[in-house]
């Protein structure tokens, strides 16, 4: 299920981040990048968002989002 290319859920504010990676997952993100024309910077976000909904047990019970 791939949203159309460009298109954002919303329009929430951006903040940078820096982390440290695997390589294969930085290779393999610029591959996703390339073929699919979606920025990098969609592309982790869409996986991280997606990541979060699954682990809701990773935050205390009184965290609201």
């Amino acid at each position: 299920m791939r949203s159309e290319k460009g298109a954002k859920s919303k329009n929430e504010p951006m903040a940078k981040i820096e982390l440290e990676l695997e390589k294969k997952i930085i290779d393999q993100i610029q591959v996703m990048e390339d073929f699919t024309k979606i920025p990098k910077s969609e592309l982790v976000c869409t996986a991280l968002k997606r990541f979060i909904s699954a682990h809701k047990d990773y935050f205390p019970e009184n965290y609201r989002s």
